[in-house]
């Protein structure tokens, strides 16, 4: 999951940047759009206000000569009728003063900062023209208050220096100059109008080729990319789908897809190493199986043996007793000794069929939960000599020498004094069954530090080490067993185990074929502060 995120990051970084490259070219295009369509604005509005200034120059320059013809038809033809239109006339040429003003003005707020100093100037030549205006207006006064002192002859050289100096010198060029100025300003702000649109129009286009190169360049890029890196993931997906764990993907470069192919290798790689492993493993399995069903085989055919002997064993006690009985009743009446006598072999006949009988019991109730044992604190020094004692009879009749091992210390564990009688006596008497004649049987008590071992030798057939594993299942004896001793039911050992692990034993057999067997039987030892009385 890591690899795929790292993958989608690395595919979205490439779409992102595409993207981001492409509302660049849009934005930049977009601003250049837009800062020219303001200049573009800039430069009409520029144009509107110097023709409007022209205009209004071209006005002055009207109501200034024809406030001037007014003045001398006044001064010159005496037409006083044309006073009052003169005052008109003054009046309109002050307006126009005042528009003109307000047109610069205009135009100085309206301009750039690099131009304002020029509009300024501008500001100014007005200022000079309405200071000529105004000398010209005094001067035309001045003529009528000499023509009304008699002095003609001096009015007419005011009248001629009006006319010639200040009107034809100084007003006339300095309104033309202007005139042609502001006339200027508007074919110049045209232009550079003009010059701004042709320019936005080669930005535009030179923009929107790049960008259909860009989108052209990166739909191929994808195109070609997506399809051969898919292809090939593709395939690999479905070969391994089919079970080619051995496939892997080669991709080229060092892009996402080759990261993926490179993730994918691996995953097949573990895959494989998996499949070997889990093939090792079906392997074991089996082989296991194997042995299991080999194993119950052989208890399978254990049983059948016991299930021989057993019957051979109910039937043989049971015939004994019958034929004890019948020979009895049969014929004169015996004597009380021989009655006697078959009533004692019908109680050992009895007996030994009872214990079949109970080692049975016993071995279905130890696998039942109602099964309880009735502990107590038992000093196994005493119960193992005691057991000894008894046993010497058997181990004389074999011709084996049992030899005790015990500490002088009391051992305490709690344990059924019944059923632990039964485990030594087991042990001891498969000890003395598969010893060999004058050999040596030993039990030993061991005091560990919270534990307790009951370690039963014989120097005997021993037992060979397959069959170590299987001597505790029921009804299962060995070969060399089987050869030695025909009757047996093969319930002692899986008895004993039975017995030891209701105490929380363990029980373990050390045997060498031909040499002998060892049982250890290990127990938690009972402190005496925890005894149970």
């Amino acid at each position: 999951m890591k690899a795929v995120g790292i993958i989608l990051a690395m595919y979205k970084f490439k779409l992102t940047s595409a993207i981001i490259a492409l509302l660049s070219l849009i934005l930049m295009l977009s601003a250049i759009l837009y800062w020219g369509t303001y200049r573009s604005e800039y430069y009409f509005e520029r144009a509107q206000r110097a023709q409007d200034a022209a205009q209004a120059y071209i006005q002055l320059s009207h109501d200034a000569y024809r406030y001037f013809k007014e003045r001398v038809d006044i001064v010159v033809l005496k037409e006083q009728a044309n006073v009052d239109q003169a005052k008109q006339s003054y009046q309109t040429l002050h307006q126009s003063l005042k528009n003109l003003r307000a047109s610069i003005e205009a135009e100085i707020e309206q301009v750039d900062d690099d131009e304002r100093a020029h509009e300024i100037e501008e500001l100014k030549q007005v200022s000079g023209l309405e200071k000529v205006l105004t000398e010209g207006v005094w001067a035309f006064e001045r003529i009528i208050l000499l023509q009304a002192r008699g002095a003609e002859s001096s009015a007419k050289d005011v009248l001629r220096i009006v006319l010639e100096e200040t009107i034809d010198s100084e007003f006339k060029p300095l309104i033309d100059a202007a005139i042609n100025a502001e006339l200027a300003e508007v074919a110049y702000a045209r232009e550079q109008a003009q010059i701004l649109l042709d320019d936005l129009k080669f930005i535009a286009t030179v923009t929107a080729l790049l960008a259909l190169l860009l989108a052209l360049a990166l739909g191929i890029w994808l195109l070609r990319n997506l399809r051969y890196s898919l292809d090939n993931l593709v395939s690999g997906v479905r070969k391994v789908s089919k079970g080619d764990l051995q496939h892997r993907i080669i991709l080229p470069g060092d892009d996402e897809f080759t990261y993926l192919a490179k993730h994918f290798n691996d995953m097949t790689a573990r895959l494989e190493q998996k499949q070997a492993e889990l093939e090792e493993r079906v392997k074991e399995r089996t082989q296991a199986l194997q042995q299991a069903n080999n194993k119950l085989q052989l208890i399978d055919e254990g049983r059948r043996r016991f299930f021989a002997d057993i019957s051979h064993e109910l039937r043989t006690p049971l015939a004994a007793i019958r034929g004890e009985a019948e020979v009895t009743l049969r014929g004169r009446v015996k004597r009380i000794e021989e009655y006697q006598e078959a009533l004692q072999r019908i109680v050992e006949l009895s007996a030994q069929l009872a214990k079949l009988v109970e080692d049975l019991l016993f071995m279905a109730r130890s696998e039942s939960t109602s099964f309880r044992f009735e502990l107590s604190v038992l000093v196994l020094n005493d119960l193992i000599v005691e057991l000894c004692d008894e046993t010497q009879a058997l181990t004389k009749q074999n011709q084996l020498l049992l030899r005790v091992d015990v500490p002088d210390s009391p051992v305490m564990v709690c344990a059924d004094p019944v059923r632990f009688r039964q485990l030594l006596l087991i042990l001891i008497d498969n000890a003395c069954c598969y010893s060999d004649p004058k050999g040596e049987v030993v039990v030993s008590l061991k005091e560990l530090r919270e534990q307790v071992q009951i370690i039963v030798c014989d120097q005997g057939i021993g037992i060979p080490a397959e069959e170590i594993e299987l001597v505790f299942e029921r009804f299962f004896r060995g070969e060399r067993a089987r050869k030695r001793i025909h009757s047996g039911s093969g319930l002692g050992l899986s008895l004993a185990k039975s017995i030891v692990e209701n105490h929380q034993g363990q029980i373990e057999i050390s045997s060498e074929p031909g040499k002998g067997t060892c049982v250890i039987v290990t127990l938690p030892k009972l402190a005496l502060n925890k005894q149970i009385l």
